[in-house]
C-alpha cells in the first residue's frame, strides 16, 4: 500500500509514547511533525487536531486503539503519525488501556482515500494477531511493515 507507506514515516512513529492521557499522547505524536515538508502551518494543524479530541476509541466495542484524524489546509498532503504505549493510555469511560494511537491529516480538497487508509488501520487493529505484532514490533520499519501486510490482506 504505497499510500500507507509514504504517508507514515519511519520518523513518525513513537514506539515509546510516555504520554498517560489520550490528548498528551496526540501531543507527542505531533511533535516530530514539525519542520515536515507536508506540514505547511504546524500551529494550526497541532491546534485543529487539539481542539477536536474525541473523548473515546475507534470502534463500537472497545479498543487499544485510538485514531484520530482531521481535513486541514495546514498540510499539503496525507500525513500519518504513530505512537505506541507500553503501559497504555487512559481514555475517559473506557475500561481498555489504548496501547496504539494513529493521528492523520489531510488536505479539505483531497478526496477520501484516507478514510480508506485508515479503515484499514483500523481492521488490522482489530485483529488479535496483527495487533499483538505492532505491540512487539522492535523498530519503526518493522511496525510499518506489519501496517502494510494487514493493509494488503
Amino acid at each position: 500500500m504505497s499510500t500507507l507507506t509514504s504517508s507514515l514515516r519511519e520518523k513518525d512513529i513513537n514506539l515509546s509514547l510516555r504520554a498517560s492521557g489520550h490528548r498528551d499522547a496526540v501531543e507527542e505524536i505531533l511533535a516530530p511533525l514539525r519542520g515536515d515538508e507536508r506540514v505547511k502551518d504546524w500551529e494550526k494543524l497541532r491546534t485543529t487536531l487539539a481542539s477536536s479530541i474525541p473523548d473515546n476509541s475507534i470502534g463500537e466495542t472497545p479498543s487499544a486503539t485510538f485514531l484520530h484524524h482531521c481535513r486541514s489546509e495546514s498540510v499539503s498532503d496525507l500525513v500519518l503519525a504513530a505512537g505506541r504505549s507500553e503501559p497504555g493510555i487512559v481514555i475517559p469511560g473506557q475500561e481498555t488501556k489504548v496501547r496504539l494511537v494513529f493521528v492523520a491529516a489531510i488536505p479539505e480538497a483531497f478526496n477520501n482515500e484516507y478514510l480508506r487508509i485508515l479503515g484499514a488501520i483500523s481492521r488490522v487493529c482489530m485483529e488479535s494477531s496483527a495487533m499483538s505484532e505492532l505491540i512487539g514490533a522492535p523498530d519503526a520499519p518493522s511496525f510499518i511493515a506489519i501496517l502494510e501486510k494487514g493493509c494488503r490482506q
